[in-house]
């Protein structure tokens, strides 16, 4: 499938400003900037005025929508106003619905045009692409006005009539083939404020590689990263101040575990350091059930302990006759939402257990090595990128083929309960 324009393009390309407000007239821009490597001219206009803050929110819930209604073939969803507002984290009341209407107008009135080039040492050149590509092809909303001599001022959608909207061809690919997944909603709700929310959308597109693997870390120069993260045309003092704000959130919900701006103006330097590296293990895993690698390098960095519970879900709702429309998208959502699932919400009581007999046994997993699977958990719980000591090495290897289920089972569980449970099993000390 030929994607030729995804969220990771319109993430990179800053198309949706990090900027929480921004005035309508703001409807042209063009900058250039290098992020690792890459250097990238974005020249975007927007009829409506330049999409920033909430709209990314809006966006997202746009493709869900249009997701969970199973990526029509006409590209066309019709969904009620408040569907929208409940998929984005609005509020219902007030002037929601007016705020609404004018992010999807400002989200369907956007195009841009990408050039992406990389230096090619061995031809001697610039190698790269143009794109020039939109969001929303067609848009028809039914809409209202109190006032009598100001008909077009004012205006905001009427809550019981569909939003009828079709996503460009090359747009609607994307979603089909699950890129929109790559971002963590549990993990958006809890950064709170729109900026942390756009800033993290920006990092995950940039912390994916060519390969779909994502860096540990990133050191970006400043003023490439203020255009990326469209902030160009904001005084230094108030971008630094609008980013820090966001590391602070991100870094107080896990996501990154330290964020630097370095030297004077826009001559300095940022440098991030993530949270959670993922193991390679898990990736394989995901990617065997045909999630593409940066989602599933993304789910197996936010929630490997999830990892193994949604996938023996899905394989036993598989051997029981289901089939879905998407195996990988159904994978994804059962990592991104267990609840719904209901492998998190079968789970005993938090009660500390003694005698490995007393634990609850689970069928086995259809996985070839379970060995080497559990022996992959417990890197995960213990020392995520370091071999696991001798001690814990000798009692998995004496451990018999018929508890493997059992201490994998414990180790899938969430919070502080995984450890004692599998110290039980595996009789020492963790």
């Amino acid at each position: 499938m030929d994607i030729r324009i995804n969220e990771l393009d319109l993430t990179r390309a800053g198309i949706v400003s990090v900027q929480r407000d921004m005035p309508a007239e703001n409807t042209n821009w063009e900058v250039e900037y290098t992020i690792d490597g890459v250097a990238y001219r974005v020249i975007g206009n927007a009829l409506y005025g330049r999409p920033h803050g909430t709209d990314a929110d809006v966006l997202l819930a746009l493709q869900t929508l249009f997701f969970r209604a199973g990526c029509p073939e006409n590209n066309r969803i019709e969904v009620l106003p408040a569907a929208v507002l409940e998929l984005s984290g609005s509020s219902k009341g007030g002037a929601a619905y007016a705020r609404l209407r004018e992010s999807i107008l400002r989200i369907s009135g956007v195009q841009w045009s990408i050039v992406r080039s990389r230096w090619d040492s061995k031809k001697g050149l610039h190698r790269g692409v143009t794109e020039i590509t939109g969001l929303v092809s067609d848009l028809r909303l039914v809409d209202h006005s109190s006032g009598q001599t100001r008909p077009f001022q004012d205006r905001e959608m009427s809550e019981s009539v569909p939003i009828r909207l079709t996503f460009t061809e090359t747009f609607a690919a994307s979603i089909r083939a699950g890129f929109f997944q790559m971002l963590d909603g549990e993990l958006m709700a809890r950064f709170g404020q729109p900026p942390a929310r756009s800033l993290y959308r920006i990092l995950q597109a940039h912390r994916i590689q060519q390969d779909g693997s994502l860096v540990n870390s990133l050191s970006l120069p400043l003023r490439d990263w203020l255009a990326a993260c469209g902030l160009e045309s904001e005084r230094v003092d108030n971008a630094k101040r609008t980013l820090d704000l966001s590391h602070h959130r991100l870094i107080d919900e896990g996501y990154l575990h330290s964020a630097e701006i370095i030297g004077r103006g826009r001559a300095g330097q940022v440098q991030y350091v993530f949270q959670a590296a993922p193991e390679p293990e898990l990736v394989e895993l995901l990617m065997a059930r045909g999630v593409t690698r940066p989602v599933a390098e993304a789910l197996a960095a936010d929630h490997p302990t999830r990892i193994w519970p949604a996938l023996q879900t899905i394989d036993q709702r598989l051997g029981g006759g289901w089939r879905p429309r998407s195996l990988a998208a159904a994978v994804v959502d059962a990592v991104r939402n267990p609840d719904k699932w209901g492998f998190a919400a079968t789970e005993p009581p938090k009660q500390p257990v003694k005698k490995a007999a007393k634990l609850p046994v689970s069928p086995p997993m259809p996985e070839p090595d379970l060995r080497a699977s559990v022996t992959m958990l417990l890197k995960v719980r213990l020392t995520p990128g370091q071999p696991l000591s001798a001690q814990v090495t000798s009692a998995l290897t004496g451990l018999p083929d018929e508890r493997l289920p059992l201490l994998r089972d414990a180790l899938s569980r969430p919070g502080t309960e995984a450890l004692p449970l599998a110290a039980a099993l595996l009789g020492i000390s963790l």
